[in-house]
């Protein structure tokens, strides 16, 4: 009789238990959903090169750090891929050469903004971001692109 007592009562308690799991399951999603937006909202800069010794990767590297305060007002994310193997389906995703430099500028809806094989300068790197789209074939952006808005 006991064991019939117990087994009613964990029929009782089961809906609880499920409910409680698709709670959880929608929390879960909701606050994948809002993290998943707000990485959206970050502008990506991605570095390219052959290894953490090409010196325009350096130089790249020593200007964003002279200017940290630009690039976190423009809320800009700097990813360095600097070793092909490791990073092959990247390099080969944004179809970078796998042994030069190369800068790639992603906009916030992650589309390719601006690309280039040399460095650039922060403040022309800040001039295109904070300007119309039209300004990207001006400041001589080697690969431009269609949909540029």
């Amino acid at each position: 009789m006991r064991y019939l007592q117990d087994f009613s009562k964990s029929l009782i308690a089961a809906p609880k238990f499920n409910r409680m799991k698709y709670f959880t399951t929608i929390l879960f999603i909701l606050f994948f959903s809002a993290v998943s937006l707000q990485a959206q909202g970050v502008r990506r800069l991605l570095l390219f090169a052959g290894d953490t010794s090409n010196t325009d990767l350096k130089l790249q590297r020593q200007w964003l750090q002279s200017d940290s305060a630009g690039v976190v007002q423009r809320d800009i994310w700097i990813a360095i891929f600097a070793d092909a193997r490791t990073f092959r389906r990247m390099y080969d995703h944004h179809d970078v050469d796998r042994d030069e430099f190369t800068l790639v500028l992603m906009k916030k809806d992650g589309t390719e903004q601006f690309r280039s094989e040399k460095p650039v300068p922060t403040k022309e790197l800040f001039e295109l971001i904070d300007s119309p789209p039209a300004k990207a074939i001006e400041i001589g952006n080697s690969k431009p692109r269609n949909n540029q808005n």
